[in-house]
Parts: C-alpha cells; sequence; structure tokens
C-alpha cells in the first residue's frame, strides 16, 4: 500500500519530514483494541447494575462464555482503530525540502514551490506558512511534524525558518 506520493522529480538532497504511516496505523490499531476491550469490560459491569442497559448487543455478548465477549469487543476496536489509523496515515502531512523547492504532500496532492517563491517559513500554533519575498502567505497547512526537525531542516536546506506568526516576525 501506498501511502505517500513522492515528489514528481526528486533531488538526491532532499529531505522528508513526514510521521511514519505504519507507527500511525500501529498506535490507532493498539489503542483502539485497548479501549474495545476496556469497553467491553465497563459495558459488562453496567449491565449488572440495576439501571444499566438491558438491550440489543448486551444480550448477544452476556450469551457468550467469557473471555469471548472481551475479544469481539477488543477486535471490533481493533478494526476501528486500523480503519482511523489508516484515514490518518493519509491525511498527513509530508514535507520535502531541497534547495531548489519545498514539496508539501497531503491526501495524495502535492504542492510545490520552488526556493525563489519561498522568502520565509513560519511554524506557528501547530501550522506551517510559507511566505513569499514580500511577506505575502503562499500556503498554510495544519502540522503535528516535530517543529525542531522542521526547522532544522529549512535551515539546512539554505531557507529563512523562524517560530511565530507573520504578524509576531514584522
Amino acid at each position: 500500500m501506498n501511502f505517500r506520493q513522492r515528489p514528481a522529480s526528486p533531488t538526491a538532497d532532499a529531505t522528508v519530514v513526514a510521521d511514519s504511516p505504519l507507527a500511525i496505523i500501529l498506535v490507532c490499531t493498539v489503542g483502539g483494541t485497548v479501549i474495545g476491550g476496556l469497553g467491553e469490560l465497563v459495558w459488562e459491569w453496567m449491565t449488572t447494575q440495576s439501571w444499566g442497559p438491558r438491550i440489543g448487543p448486551t444480550k448477544l455478548l452476556t450469551m457468550l462464555p467469557s473471555p469471548w465477549p472481551t475479544i469481539v469487543v477488543a477486535a471490533v476496536g481493533a478494526v476501528a482503530g486500523l480503519l482511523l489509523g489508516v484515514i490518518a496515515a493519509h491525511e498527513s502531512l509530508s514535507v520535502t525540502v531541497s534547495a531548489e523547492r519545498v514539496v508539501l504532500t497531503i491526501q495524495d496532492e502535492q504542492r510545490e514551490f520552488a526556493c525563489n517563491e519561498v522568502g520565509q517559513v513560519l511554524l506557528a500554533r501547530k501550522q506551517l506558512i510559507l511566505l513569499d519575498q514580500n511577506g505575502q502567505e503562499l500556503t498554510r497547512q495544519d502540522c503535528d511534524l516535530n517543529p525542531r526537525q522542521l526547522v532544522s531542516t529549512f535551515v539546512r536546506h539554505g531557507y529563512s525558518c523562524a517560530e511565530g506568526t507573520p504578524d509576531s516576525t514584522t
């Protein structure tokens, strides 16, 4: 499965900053499994209470011998987590930086900016902002990538990079 498109003409010195799709999927799947398993225990406790629910899936789960209800609900949580992880990996931002250009990839769409277009790079409130030579905004993307890694990557490739909003840097 390909989660990221590569830039159309990558250069040898390009650096890609992106979260690992495998790690995203793995964390979401494990989280879904744990939440599903714990959710079943909470659901089981609720059904023993006088005010607890007594309809629908409760009857089915209580008919199964232990530990099957926990296994079934944990498996459902794992599948839900896997689906969430695939969606999150697909929607995560990937930034490719070289001395010639910056390529932003998200949801299989790429936006490419030549180095002479980018005057400054800003990281502000979990957003990556590219400004042109006149200080006008070229793009603004939500960004959960490691800010230190992004700053060092942009600086290493010769871009002016700062943390803060466009208003606070003037």
